[in-house]
């Protein structure tokens, strides 16, 4: 965090709101958890008497997506880490620096965008790219298992490429389109079997998760 932001958060924590539960990014907060973050209206008029430029974002998808995420790298993310997030201004990975930035205050974690060997890479995986990587191997004959590679995290794993483009179209954020639509054999299949299974990606990557961790 730069000297500014350290100063917003100060001021946050001043007023009784918890920012572990909040993100900082391009004079915005997102409220991660509403509940936890304990950041109320009246909160939100005195917070303003300071800094009456910086929006205050109260989105329903984003902390659908904050959920999903915490669940997913609870086990994943250490204290102290040094987090490599890709610079470029990516849907995508704009959205992997808002989730993550709460976390240099609950772990004290270092988010940087230059990638050294002890960095942590973030994948910019979602349950899609899971999903569909996991249908290729079964046409192809193959294992069905999880090939995670090294120091890296994959915050978005149970997260959709739909709710990812849900957000940003609802933000007035300025960013690279990164994630289209293609149509392949898997995606094919998947929206196939999505017709008679609901979340049937979830439930693909669930699967392969449990069979992983049984050794089935």
């Amino acid at each position: 965090m730069n000297k500014q932001e350290r100063k917003i958060i100060k001021s946050l924590n001043k007023i009784g709101v918890d920012t572990r539960f909040i993100s900082l990014y391009d004079d915005n907060i997102y409220i991660n958890n509403l509940k936890f973050s304990k950041f109320s209206h009246k909160k939100e008029d005195d917070f303003h008497q300071l800094y009456p430029h910086i929006k205050i974002v109260r989105s329903k998808l984003f902390q659908k997506i904050c959920i999903k995420v915490s669940r997913t790298i609870k086990n994943q993310i250490k204290p102290k880490e040094i987090i490599y997030i890709n610079p470029n201004q990516t849907d995508v990975n704009i959205l992997l620096y808002i989730l993550l930035e709460p976390y240099q205050r609950k772990y004290g974690i270092q988010i940087t965008d230059e990638l050294t060997e002890e960095c942590i890479q973030v994948s910019s995986k979602t349950l899609n790219d899971f999903a569909e990587e996991y249908i290729n191997l079964m046409i192809g004959g193959l294992l069905i298992s999880n090939t995670y590679e090294e120091k890296t995290i994959y915050p978005l794993m149970h997260v959709s490429n739909q709710l990812i483009i849900d957000w940003i179209n609802s933000t007035d954020i300025e960013y690279t389109k990164s994630i289209t639509k293609k149509q392949t054999t898997s995606t094919q299949i998947i929206e196939f079997l999505n017709k008679h299974i609901p979340n049937v990606q979830e439930s693909i990557v669930q699967s392969v998760k449990y069979l992983d961790e049984n050794n089935i």
